[in-house]
């Protein structure tokens, strides 16, 4: 079902990550949450559609040559790659709204099962061509702590 456009959407395009960095309740930023250099894409659509998609760039290949995440040859894997495989890479899609520098992303499929039909708030800030997209602080690893994702546009 198509989404109504928003009009006069600073948002619209495609985003190359620049940094991810965590913040903590107490101050403390770590500036390499997703390490040093990052990689990773998020684009809005005109007609209210998202997509994110983003990983460490020092992810370590996986031991042998998978050619479809639903084969075979992916089952058969050490769990430990999967899991440094699942834990270094993030994507979710579907529909987001914007009200004031707030963006709502409504998720309708996603890398973690648990994030489908959630949604994620995350605060805006523009800059020339740049856009500073940051999480509400929350309970991570036990700590309270907020994301900030800097996206250049592409």
């Amino acid at each position: 079902m198509p989404v109504p456009p928003i009009q006069n959407n600073p948002l619209v395009g495609t985003w190359k990550l620049i940094s991810a960095t965590a913040i903590h309740s107490d101050g403390t930023v770590d500036s390499e949450v997703y390490g040093a250099s990052p990689t990773g894409y998020i684009t809005y659509t005109a007609d209210g559609y998202m997509m994110v998609m983003f990983s460490r760039s020092d992810r370590f290949p996986l031991s042998q040559e998978v050619r479809s995440p639903l084969s075979q040859e992916m089952q058969s894997l050490p769990a430990e790659e999967l899991a440094q495989a699942f834990t270094t890479f993030n994507a979710y899609a579907g529909t987001y709204t914007l009200s004031g520098n707030t963006v709502t992303h409504h998720i309708e499929i996603a890398s973690i099962p648990n994030r489908v039909s959630t949604t994620l708030v995350r605060t805006f800030l523009l800059t020339s061509n740049q856009v500073t997209l940051r999480t509400l602080p929350a309970l991570n690893d036990g700590v309270e702590k907020a994301f900030e994702l800097v996206w250049e546009r592409v």
